[in-house]
């Protein structure tokens, strides 16, 4: 059948690899298919879906607010040139990127010795708080933290530096998925306090898929949420959220079968067919 893990990370937003050596290893860990869905950059999307040998999905996930709650949204089979999903993603980078710098700023008020150059180094041109956090590690300001302790008393919410995300409106996010040719999709519901009415809201926006595989979704999320995608007519979508930190083994922790996201090919086909008509 054929496996497929539509959610990964890149140098481009919060991962570590460049996209080749992603694509490499979603090849080395037996994908039929995966898709690149850096948060809120698509500027590793051209090298990604250069990769040979397995189906390269361009997609992105879109941070953004819904009455005070902060929802993920990915986009699939996108036009990542499009002028519109250009323009608005350079403006939440542009945000990102304050508030990165205004949580360094807390943090020297605070006394903790570091520079904006040292976290900026390690991102690709998006700096959010993973990229801190590391640097931190790096100058060893905090240690190994395998219970994120010292990850919340700094940057968690309500911790020493915190500033919180200014995002776009969820449903323009979703507007703008479409408006890019691409496929909305609700990213890991089950980490949400409560998914069941926001989902129904959600498609009457234009919502397309729910991530239904997931590494945190427990086997009773996963068959709450399939039944909920029958219910609302809705497509499922899996991945792994892989970063390739060095905790995290390979691409593939959680998939999805390509039965569920048969129309999702035939879209991406028929695009790559038009493309080399045009």
């Amino acid at each position: 059948m054929g496996r497929f893990d539509l959610h990964m990370h890149s140098l481009h937003s919060d991962g570590r690899l460049p996209p080749e050596e992603l694509g490499e290893k979603c090849k080395q860990a037996g994908l039929a298919g995966a898709a690149l869905t850096d948060h809120d950059s698509v500027d590793g999307l051209e090298t990604f879906l250069a990769t040979e040998g397995i189906i390269a999905i361009p997609g992105v996930e879109l941070t953004s607010q819904y009455q005070g709650r902060e929802l993920h949204i990915l986009g699939y089979c996108i036009d990542w040139r499009h002028p519109a999903l250009r323009r608005a993603l350079a403006q939440v980078v542009t945000a990102r990127n304050e508030r990165a710098r205004e949580i360094v700023e807390r943090l020297q008020k605070a006394g903790i010795p570091l520079e904006w150059e040292e976290v900026a180094k390690g991102g690709g041109g998006f700096v959010g708080r993973v990229h801190i956090y590391r640097a931190m590690k790096i100058k060893r300001i905090i240690g190994e933290d395998p219970e994120k302790a010292a990850f919340n008393h700094y940057l968690g919410p309500g911790g020493l530096a915190y500033v919180p995300h200014r995002e776009f409106p969820t449903l323009e996010m979703i507007d703008l998925v479409k408006q890019a040719g691409g496929h909305p999709v609700l990213a890991h519901p089950g980490r949400l306090d409560e998914f069941h009415g926001l989902i129904g809201e959600l498609c009457a926006a234009g919502l397309e898929g729910i991530e239904v595989f997931y590494p945190a979704h427990t086997p009773e999320m996963v068959a709450v949420l399939s039944t909920l995608a029958r219910k609302y007519d809705l497509f499922m979508t899996g991945g792994s959220d892989y970063h390739g930190w060095e905790n995290e083994t390979s691409p593939g922790i959680a998939t999805v079968e390509r039965r569920y996201i048969e129309e999702l090919l035939a879209d991406l086909n028929e695009k790559q067919s038009k493309g080399k008509t045009d």
